[in-house]
Parts: C-alpha cells; structure tokens; sequence
C-alpha cells in the first residue's frame, strides 16, 4: 500500500458516522481524490470535534493499494495549512467559494492532475479576502473551463462561424460551445440569449457590474447543462453573488 503526499483542498465533505468523514479533496499533484477520515471528528481534551471543513487547505497523507483508485482511500494524515476565515464573514464570498469548489469537483475526473487549476483555486480563496467575489469568480470558472476543455468560444458563430464581436444580440449554446448569431439562432434548440458584456468573459473584459453580471449567469447555464443538472449551490451564489451585482449596477 502506497503512501502519497501532496497539498490539498476540501471540495465535498460528507459524515460517514460520528467521528469519520469522507472527504473530495482536490490535490495539486494527483488530481480529485476521494478519502475517508477515520476518527477526524473524535473529540480529546486538546481539540473539539469540529473535523475538517470545507474549503479547508491543508497537507495530506493517504494510503491507495494498487489497483484500488476506484476505493475510497483511508486518510492517514491532514495538516491544516488555511481555512481562509474571511470566507465565512461575508456570504459572496463563502457563497462564491462554495460554487468554484462545487464546479470543480463536479468537472474534473478523479485521479486527473491539474496543477494549473489548484494554483488558481488557492489563489481564487486567497483572493477572496480582498477582491471583489464575482470577478474572482467569473475568472476562476473561466480557468477551469478551459482546463477541461470546454471554455465557450464567443468570438465567432459556431454555427456559421462569423465574427460576432460587433453583435447586439446574440445568443450562447452549450451543446454548440459558444455563440450564436441571429441569423443561426433559429435552427438551434438550445440556446440562452446573452446579456450585453457576457462574450467579454473570454477576453478578461469585465469592466463592470452588469458585465460581470452577464458573465456569471452565462457560466451558471453552461455548468448546468454540461452537468444536466444545476450545482447545488446555485441559487445561493445568484442570490449573495449575481444579484448584489445587478443592485449595485
């Protein structure tokens, strides 16, 4: 039985029993894993029976017998490095937190390193102190589509392949992976209009509320449909997130 190390991020925690926990955690070097914390949430006369919480960043040590990726892998050890305290003060940013964490252990396969997108998910935490949630967001969530392989494509028509960059109106498919003109948008089924600045995403052009606004709304869709489903989170980031945006303009 393997012993591995690596630096860590809690994604999904779920009890298993009184004091055990099984945990998502998205390690730097060997991808999304998924650990049970035997005895973590036992109290002593040294520490409470808090466990460890999501979104924590920490140290880790597991075991994984050859052959046994697919198993839950016993945690043998967790070091907790930050547990980023300015998320829970505010809830754009916990909320935010909440979704990029989500969105990350829903698109990335288990066991599939992404160096790149674990320095950006501790610098997107990290940046949550200070920065403002929804552009961190948008870039976070922009990072990680493209590290996937699925960043939309809204320079062009990916239909009729046009430049769009001067369009009014336009429309977004995720089944087609970016935009649609309004020429092509009748004979696609699925398709979200676009609010003015959403294409801006691709670019890093978010110059304002209401193109950050757009942004994430045009995000929110794609997650949802590549997912066939909506993050659990969704609704609370739109309503701590998307619509503090909209208010402040």
């Amino acid at each position: 039985m393997a012993l591995i190390k690596d630096e860590a991020v809690v994604l999904r925690r779920l009890d298993f029993s009184e004091s055990s926990q099984v945990l998502a955690v998205f390690t730097r070097e060997h991808g999304q894993q998924r650990v049970i914390a035997k005895g973590v949430k036992r109290a002593t006369r040294q520490r409470a029976s808090v466990g460890i919480d999501l979104l924590e960043r920490g140290d880790i040590v597991f075991s994984q017998r050859p052959g046994g990726e697919d198993r839950l892998s016993p945690l043998t050890e967790w070091r907790q490095l930050d547990n980023f305290p300015h998320l829970r003060a505010d809830l754009a940013r916990y909320y935010a937190g909440l979704y990029a964490g989500e969105a990350a252990a829903m698109l990335t396969e288990v066991h599939d390193p992404h160096a790149g997108l674990y320095d950006g998910l501790r610098a997107f935490l990290a940046d949550l102190a200070t920065g403002e949630a929804g552009v961190l967001l948008t870039r976070f969530l922009r990072l990680l589509l493209t590290e996937i392989g699925l960043q939309p494509e809204l320079s062009v028509c990916t239909s009729c392949r046009r430049s769009v960059a001067g369009d009014r109106v336009l429309y977004f498919s995720s089944r087609s992976g970016g935009a649609i003109c309004r020429d092509c948008e009748p004979a696609s089924v699925e398709k979200f209009q676009l609010a003015v600045g959403a294409a801006g995403v691709t670019r890093g052009e978010l110059t304002d509320g209401q193109a950050v606004r757009a942004a994430l709304a045009m995000l929110d869709y794609h997650i949802t449909e590549i997912l066939g489903r909506p993050l659990r989170v969704a609704r609370s980031m739109h309503a701590s997130v998307v619509r503090p945006i909209s208010a402040g303009g």
